[in-house]
C-alpha cells in the first residue's frame, strides 16, 4: 500500500466518523428541541462545520477516483487520443484553480480566521481551514492522476 492510499484510506476513514458524527448530533438535536424542547448550544454550529469538511476532503477524493458530476456527450464522440488530452487539460486546470484557492484562502483566513463564532465560540479559521485542505488535496489528487 502506497502513502498516497494510506492518506486516501485515512482521509475516508475521517469522512466516515464525520458523517456519523452528524448524523448522531442532528439525531439528537431533534430529540431535545421536539421531546424537551432543549438544544445542545452550538451543536448546529458543529453540524455545520462538519459539513463542510466532509464536503472538501470528499470533493477531493471525488476528484482521485474521476467520480465528479459530469456530462460527458461530447467527450465521448472524440477519439481515445483527444480525449486522454482533455482529460489532462482538465486535470491541470483543476490543479490550478485549485491551488489559486489554497492561495487566495490563506491570505482571507489570516484576516478573518480570528473572528468567534457566535455559539461555539471557536475561531472562525477552524471551519475555513477545509478551504485550504480541501484544495491543497484537490491538486495532490489531480497531480497524481496526471503523472498515473
Amino acid at each position: 500500500m502506497t502513502a498516497l492510499d494510506r492518506l486516501t484510506r485515512a482521509l475516508e476513514s475521517a469522512l466516515i466518523v464525520l458523517l456519523f458524527g452528524m448524523f448522531l448530533m442532528i439525531a439528537v438535536l431533534v430529540v431535545l428541541r421536539y421531546l424537551f424542547a432543549t438544544t445542545i448550544i452550538g451543536g448546529n454550529e458543529a453540524t455545520i462545520v462538519a459539513f463542510i469538511y466532509t464536503t472538501a476532503i470528499g470533493a477531493s477524493i471525488a476528484m482521485l477516483r474521476d467520480e465528479h458530476i459530469a456530462i460527458n456527450y461530447f467527450v465521448e464522440k472524440l477519439s481515445p487520443r483527444l480525449q486522454g488530452q482533455l482529460l489532462q487539460l482538465r486535470l491541470i486546470l483543476l490543479a490550478i484553480v485549485n491551488l489559486v484557492i489554497v492561495v487566495y484562502s490563506i491570505a482571507w483566513i489570516q484576516r478573518t480566521g480570528g473572528f468567534l463564532m457566535p455559539t461555539l465560540g471557536a475561531p472562525q479559521m477552524v471551519a475555513q481551514l477545509s478551504i485550504p485542505l480541501g484544495g491543497s488535496l484537490s491538486v495532490l489528487y489531480c497531480t497524481v492522476r496526471l503523472l498515473r
